[in-house]
């Protein structure tokens, strides 16, 4: 419309032609409706408006359901007064389907030679292959079929029985399929100080190694605790060769949110789902959250109950980068689906090294990270059990001592961890300590650069 004077008039189109022009569009875009929500586990939900015209009554529609991997089990119509009544599908596919499809007919066959020509045969078998060419009965295809496009099917198509209470112009169906699935990875460039800002990008992979092909398709990413039964025994994920997979990145981040207690991510635009093709899409913008880097040192030996007579243990102290996720901020009210966080730190001269691969579980917004990369190359520890006494037959006071040595040129705080059955209480300590829960408690040490620091404690256990 243009100054208020709509397109059909300032063109001379009468208004029932363009009506129809706009009813035709509409309904070519409404059959062109795709959306698919991928599962982490390989499972596939798939919307589709499919351009058949249904009748009032019973009728019988061909649809492709996009390969292998759909469930006819699953399909149903989303048109209301539209009911499917059964599904036949025809699964016999490239040579020898078309072969099954050309039993009792005449077909031709290729010949090479000095030159290309044809010879014509009666397909009579199967099993065995038998063939009547030139009014005799050969064993072996005389040579390579060439078909007509009637008896060629390249995917298997479903024959969809329908019941309607009246006509409607496109079938919209639901069902569920198999064969792709996709990973959350995760890349924190944390500083070198191992404090302060860091940098944080996630991407979904999806991959499609060859049971669906759909095109137009809008796709969504559902993160959660899907309940699923087992798998049916007549689907088989077929791979592509790996060869043809490829790899695509989305500037824009999909948009997300809540749907019952999952939480499902979609994509901008749509894609043309291809067989042996891999896609990465970001999750979110980049991020900067604040990291600090921590070191541990925890008991690992049976109890405190019977006198330790083992040697002092040799601790390498645990690492680990606490990312810090504050609700209210654009990163912190991110929900983060379960994968992989690779931790990578630079060197000198700013080039970034892998320092550690760490799986996180699905964490909602809000909540922090705890990534624990390995252990110190240069912070180490010795424990050892000091005394054990047992005054009483359910009562024990024991104590230990903690050496830790710092190598680096830095100096560094060592949490130390202990826990304890029972009743108990520390008796005598070198360094402040913080209960952490009625069996645990920590100790705080700091150890100078290139230095060391010792931690000594008593506990009374009762039981």
């Amino acid at each position: 419309m243009k100054n208020g004077v709509p397109a059909y008039r300032r063109t001379g189109v009468p208004a029932s032609v363009a009506l129809a022009l706009l009813c035709a569009v509409t309904s070519l875009a409404s059959a062109q409706e795709t959306s698919l929500t991928i599962y982490q586990d390989g499972r596939v939900m798939v919307r589709r408006t499919l351009p058949v015209a249904v009748p009032r009554g019973a009728s019988t529609a061909s649809v492709d359901l996009g390969g292998r991997g759909a469930d006819p089990t699953s399909l149903v119509a989303l048109d209301e007064g539209v009911e499917i009544r059964g599904v036949r599908v025809s699964g016999a596919t490239g040579l020898n389907g078309s072969l099954r499809r050309a039993l009792g007919r005449d077909v031709e066959f290729l010949l090479f030679g000095d030159s290309v020509r044809f010879v014509r045969g009666t397909v009579l078998s199967l099993d065995p292959p038998a063939f009547r060419v030139m009014g005799r009965v050969v064993y072996e295809m005389p040579g390579r079929p060439a078909f007509p496009d009637s008896l060629v099917q390249l995917a298997p198509r479903a024959e969809v029985t329908l019941e309607a209470v009246r006509p409607v112009r496109n079938l919209r169906v639901a069902y569920q399929a198999q064969g792709m699935s996709w990973r959350a990875g995760y890349t924190l460039v944390a500083p070198a100080s191992g404090a302060g800002r860091a940098m944080m990008t996630g991407a979904a992979l999806i991959e499609n190694p060859g049971a669906l092909t759909i095109g137009g398709a809008e796709l969504q990413l559902l993160a959660g605790d899907v309940r699923r039964a087992a798998r049916p025994a007549a689907y088989a994920e077929r791979r592509a060769d790996s060869g043809v997979t490829m790899a695509v990145m989305r500037a824009a981040p999909p948009t997300e949110e809540a749907v019952g207690e999952a939480h499902v991510y979609t994509l901008p635009g749509t894609v043309d789902l291809v067989p042996g093709e891999s896609r990465t899409v970001a999750l979110f913008a980049q991020a900067a959250p604040q990291v600090e880097r921590s070191f541990a040192i925890r008991a690992s030996y049976g109890g405190h109950l019977q006198q330790w007579r083992g040697p002092e243990q040799d601790i390498h102290a645990e690492v680990t980068y606490l990312v810090r996720r504050p609700a209210g901020t654009p990163f912190g009210d991110v929900p983060l689906p379960a994968g992989v966080v690779r931790v990578l730190v630079p060197d000198s001269a700013g080039r970034v090294q892998l320092l550690g691969e760490v799986p996180i579980p699905h964490t909602p917004g809000g909540r922090e990270l705890k990534l624990a990369t390995g252990t110190a190359f240069d912070i180490t520890g010795q424990r050892v059990q000091t005394a054990f006494e047992q005054p009483g037959r359910r009562h024990v006071v024991v104590a230990y001592r903690v050496q830790i040595q710092n190598a680096k040129s830095d100096s560094a705080t060592v949490q130390v961890y202990d826990e304890f059955p029972g009743r108990w209480e520390v008796l005598s300590i070198t360094l402040p300590s913080e209960r952490l829960s009625s069996s645990s408690v920590r100790f705080a040490v700091p150890v100078p650069p290139g230095g060391e620091a010792t931690l000594e404690y008593q506990v009374r256990i009762r039981w």
